[in-house]
């Protein structure tokens, strides 16, 4: 199972070179790794080695910030960050990890993008802030079920016109085919317009079997 992401942020100048990559230890032992800005409490992506890695993407434009804040003090529910953090540190399996991003309240609505270790491990979880309000595995029955590519847009609904980074990423990962799948040909994927683009703030790669975790930051 491989794992490729770009996150189009468009985070202020001052604050890339604050993005660092983080490891968790518990009694001397790596338990998990993460990316996160320094002083940030959550994490954007991690990898549990062995187990699983996980990143997010925005769903509905993050939510009303009243709402959002209303959801924290009223419901006592953490940020998608928080929450990634929180059971990358907690969860050492993938279904561990899937129940967990998936049934946890959160302050708002995005997606988390999971892969694991075995193959056929890999899911698009919506979330809502409640639970998931839809989970989309791989399905090896389905011409395509062989991947899942997620931008900021439910899957079941068309994309915007103005932002079609879904059409070209499926394209591309069609014309690649299973076959050739590598974390070398998923970077080219994942770098070329208009998968990346002027928003792309950082890239990664993650293979969780081997515990593969690349980090690069766009200055």
């Amino acid at each position: 199972m491989l794992h490729a992401r770009n996150l189009d942020w468009n985070l202020p100048p001052p604050v890339l070179p604050l993005l660092v990559d983080i490891v968790y230890t518990r009694g001397g032992k790596q338990v998990a790794r993460g990316t996160g800005a320094a002083g940030f409490i959550g994490i954007f992506n991690a990898m549990v080695p062995g187990g699983y890695s996980v990143t997010i993407d925005a769903r509905g434009k993050g939510g009303m910030l009243l709402d959002n804040l209303l959801q924290a003090l009223l419901h006592k529910s953490l940020t998608p960050s928080m929450l990634l953090r929180r059971t990358a540190t907690s969860a050492a399996t993938y279904t561990e990890a899937v129940a967990a991003l998936s049934s946890t309240p959160l302050v708002d609505e995005n997606y988390y993008i999971i892969a694991g270790a075995s193959t056929g491990e890999g899911a698009v979880i919506a979330r809502g802030r409640e639970k998931a309000v839809d989970v989309w595995p791989l399905n090896s029955s389905e011409p395509d079920g062989w991947f899942r590519l997620q931008t900021n847009y439910d899957h079941w609904e068309p994309v915007p016109l103005a932002d079609n980074r879904r059409g070209p990423g499926v394209a591309a990962m069609k014309a690649l085919g299973p076959a050739a799948v590598s974390l070398a040909a998923m970077w080219g994927v994942i770098t070329s317009p208009p998968v990346f683009n002027g928003h792309t703030d950082y890239s990664g790669l993650f293979e969780p079997a081997v515990g593969t975790y690349n980090s690069t930051v766009w200055m």
